[in-house]
């Protein structure tokens, strides 16, 4: 019910015409059967959303995976132009959930989504690689297991989407607005993941894209393999920054 309720509230904000329930205002089909919104597109056979983005910090601590240009840009490994509103609608139009950042006795955490990064190396080969293949673990010193990204979604608020006004689209310091973040218990701290300054990235000028893929649209529930190395206000179960 609370999805039904989520997805009714967003397509209200965004403007879905009653005769396009389907699709939101201003989407488009494409002839392969994908979906293009809003610069992002839904591969439909293949259950993911892919999302433009680019490089930020090369090195130093991380709080955020993506931001937005008016996020927290000295802290976040990469941004994109798209609204973090629209990403959790292309993410319902995907069939994901979202829910609590935790699981708990009587709380559904929200469905888990995986995290790649796709480019063209110099030779024009098409590469795809986990997120966390750029993250380092202080912890451990490695880089950080692929554990996948909850979905919490956020909310509106006074006319505004939460998630956007603070900038975020994807967190791994578990304070503020996003729509997906760490489920790691630990992600309170801000202390725990840095920027592996060590892995190599796309050249210079390489469109890159965000591939975010709900874990329930693999056939048995888990991360494809790398190639390479339920609350009503999820906002305040993270806390405000």
């Amino acid at each position: 019910m609370k999805r039904i309720l989520g997805i009714l509230l967003l397509c209200s904000y965004l403007g879905l015409a009653a005769a396009e329930t389907a699709l939101p205002f201003g989407a488009a089909r494409l002839e392969n059967g994908d979906i293009s919104f809003a610069g992002m597109v839904v591969r439909t056979t293949a259950g993911e959303l892919a999302v433009p983005c680019r490089f930020v910090l090369t090195e130093g601590a991380l709080e955020v995976i993506v931001c937005r240009p008016d996020g927290r840009m000295h802290e976040t490994l990469l941004c994109s132009e798209v609204r973090a509103v629209h990403v959790q609608a292309l993410l319902y139009l995907l069939g994901a959930n979202n829910g609590s950042r935790l699981p708990g006795e009587g709380i559904r955490q929200g469905d888990l989504c995986d995290l790649w990064l796709e480019w063209q190396d110099a030779q024009g080969k098409q590469l795809r690689e986990p997120v966390e293949e750029w993250i380092i673990d202080t912890r451990t010193g490695q880089n950080l297991r692929p554990a996948g990204w909850v979905f919490v979604g956020s909310t509106v608020k006074d006319g505004v989407f939460t998630a956007d006004a603070e900038g975020n689209i994807v967190i791994n310091y578990s304070v503020g607005a996003t729509v997906l973040d760490s489920p790691d218990p630990g992600s309170v701290d801000d202390t725990i993941h840095i920027v592996d300054a060590e892995k190599s990235r796309p050249p210079e000028g390489a469109a890159v894209t965000l591939v975010i893929k709900p874990r329930k649209n693999n056939p048995a529930g888990a991360a494809t393999p790398s190639p390479g190395n339920g609350r009503a206000n999820p906002d305040k179960e993270r806390g405000t920054p």
